[in-house]
């Protein structure tokens, strides 16, 4: 993902997932967070695995699958950005 799409670490989709009204279900330390919210109306779980680092960006296929959960289109969300 580059160029109109560039790849993006944990703070960026945390702050779009904050942006789009969701909220985490629970703050316990593990390797994944689900992020809670709704879309177009529709109850949604988007989980965010904890990488490495707040700053290690995701692969295109882990970053495409949270978009997906979303229920957004990958122009919706980045809008968001």
């Amino acid at each position: 993902m580059s160029g109109k799409y560039p790849a993006l670490d944990r703070k960026q989709i945390e702050s779009i997932l904050k942006a789009l009204g969701f909220k985490q279900k629970s703050h316990k330390k593990t390797s994944h967070a689900q992020w809670e919210g709704y879309t177009k109306g529709q109850r949604r779980i988007v989980t965010v695995d904890h990488l490495k680092s707040k700053k290690e960006k995701y692969g295109p296929k882990l970053l495409g699958k949270m978009i997906q959960q979303s229920g957004l289109t990958k122009k919706e969300f980045y809008s968001y950005l």
